[in-house]
């Protein structure tokens, strides 16, 4: 019994190590953006209105809250022992932090570089996936999600799994994605470099690309139409006849990073 407590105390804290390991990595390079760029981008409005900036940082509290309830759920047991999905688990979860730490890297460094001022990067990690820190941060809350199951004591817990998929929703399809697809169409959209990058990298799962799903510049800012739209592909229908739809990418208030 005593052992059975011990290792459950150590796979908890190794959770806790987990969790704090990401805040300090997401705080240190948020303290380090705002120090090098002098401001936040994203609350440049609300600054201007306290009530307005309260209610974000009580919605970012809030989702803080809601990814690491797993989290709380096993940190409230002592029934099991250290058990290898909790290992896997854990594997998934470094997978994430190292994918999203390297993403956030390579981007830093190619904005350091003084040509490199203004454009896009398709170099490393986002040479195939669009959005490779973002996949990294959605799948790292995946991760400590598997970690926490074999200790929960309620098959309520379970509901959970609801969590890190609220995450990824809200980066998909709220704030996170349809934000910085929206920029980077409004500021390179009638580049054709950045439709054919737009075309054949993957939104946000590496090396995965839906035709279907990725959005593309306007036809009318294009350059060469053939070859950003090859045939069978977003924008011609087998007649050859145009087949795309304005997408309404809102402007969320607060996206995350």
């Amino acid at each position: 019994w005593y052992q059975r407590r011990v290792r459950a105390f150590e796979a908890k804290l190794i959770q806790a190590i987990c969790i704090c390991l990401w805040a300090g990595k997401l705080g240190g390079f948020l303290l380090y953006r705002v120090i090098k760029t002098g401001r936040d981008r994203r609350f440049d409005d609300a600054k201007k209105n306290p009530a307005k900036l309260m209610v974000f940082w009580i919605l970012q509290g809030f989702w803080v809250y809601i990814n690491i309830l797993p989290s709380l759920f096993m940190w409230e047991t002592s029934k099991k022992s250290m058990t290898f999905v909790s290992v896997i688990g854990w594997v998934v979860y470094l997978f994430g932090l190292v994918f999203e730490t390297v993403a956030d890297y390579q981007k830093t460094a190619f904005r350091n570089i003084e040509t490199n001022k203004g454009r896009f990067i398709t170099s490393g990690l986002w040479s195939i996936s669009r959005h490779p820190n973002y996949f990294g941060e959605i799948v790292l809350w995946y991760g400590l999600f598997i970690a926490s199951c074999p200790y929960f004591s309620s098959q309520w817990a379970y509901f959970t799994f609801l969590c890190p998929t609220a995450t990824a929703l809200q980066i998909c399809f709220i704030s996170g994605i349809p934000f910085l697809e929206k920029r980077g169409m409004e500021r390179w959209g009638n580049e054709a470099a950045y439709a054919q990058y737009v075309h054949t990298t993957g939104v946000l799962v590496p090396w995965l690309v839906c035709c279907e799903c990725t959005p593309l510049p306007s036809r009318e800012l294009l350059v060469d139409d053939e070859e950003i739209f090859p045939p069978n592909c977003e924008g011609k229908d087998g007649d050859g006849s145009d087949d795309l739809v304005d997408v309404d990418l809102t402007d969320p208030t607060n996206p995350p990073v």
